[in-house]
């Protein structure tokens, strides 16, 4: 059976997404902020050896993690935050469901309608004296 094609995120410069085991891998590499040796990952998993060496290569070719040869070990080390990429997935679905990421067009998706340059304008306003606030603290 053919795999589908994968839609990339757009909001992390067109990676593709991480499978549901690739993304529990990173969950253990992004407690590891320091970096952790391939030694560490695969006593962590139940996988075969192969299987673990090939879902870090998938890791690493979807550019989540930077590989560097440490003896007969790789360290990897996290290229994309836990919240970074959770917030990439996030905006697309948003976007993919809504069409729309923009605060003007999700305001106007939850009213049911589109709104007037005055509304547009007044939620433009109401964003930018959040964002000042939060300057100010």
């Amino acid at each position: 059976m053919a795999r589908l094609a994968e839609t990339p995120l757009y909001y992390l410069g067109g990676r593709k997404k991480l499978s549901a085991t690739e993304l529990e891998f990173m969950r253990f590499i992004w407690k590891h902020p320091e970096g952790v040796s391939s030694e560490k990952i695969y006593q962590e998993f139940p996988q075969a050896r192969g299987t673990k060496s090939t879902i870090l290569y998938h890791i690493s070719e979807k550019g989540y993690v930077d590989k560097k040869q440490c003896g007969l070990h790789h360290t990897y080390n996290a290229l994309v935050t836990q919240e970074e990429y959770e917030h990439a997935l996030l905006l697309q679905q948003i976007r993919d469901g809504l069409g729309n990421t923009s605060f003007e067009g999700l305001v106007a998706a939850f009213c049911g309608k589109t709104l007037s340059k005055a509304q547009i304008e007044k939620a433009r306003n109401f964003l930018r004296e959040l964002e000042d606030e939060m300057e100010d603290q």
